[in-house]
């Protein structure tokens, strides 16, 4: 799969938007959240590779980057 930066980034099935990528190796890709900084996510996290963006498994995601993308939905991330 072919992931490059400027690349969107999505959540599960959720069609909003969620960042962008900054840059991806052969074992890391780095996401960029708005107001939250940068991620540093094993590749192989990756859902999925679609046209022009990679969708991520929301449960899969370190609690910070939850919470960052709940905050840009207007939501607060609760641990179960």
């Amino acid at each position: 799969m072919r992931i490059e930066a400027g690349d969107d980034v999505f959540v599960d099935d959720d069609e909003n938007l969620v960042g962008y990528v900054r840059r991806a190796n052969l074992r890391e890709v780095v996401v960029f959240v708005e107001d939250w900084g940068d991620f540093t996510l094993p590749r192989e996290l990756i859902k999925t590779a679609v046209s022009n963006g990679i969708v991520l498994p929301c449960q899969k995601l370190p609690l910070r980057m939850r919470a960052a993308i709940g905050h840009l939905h207007g939501l607060e991330y609760v641990e179960d």
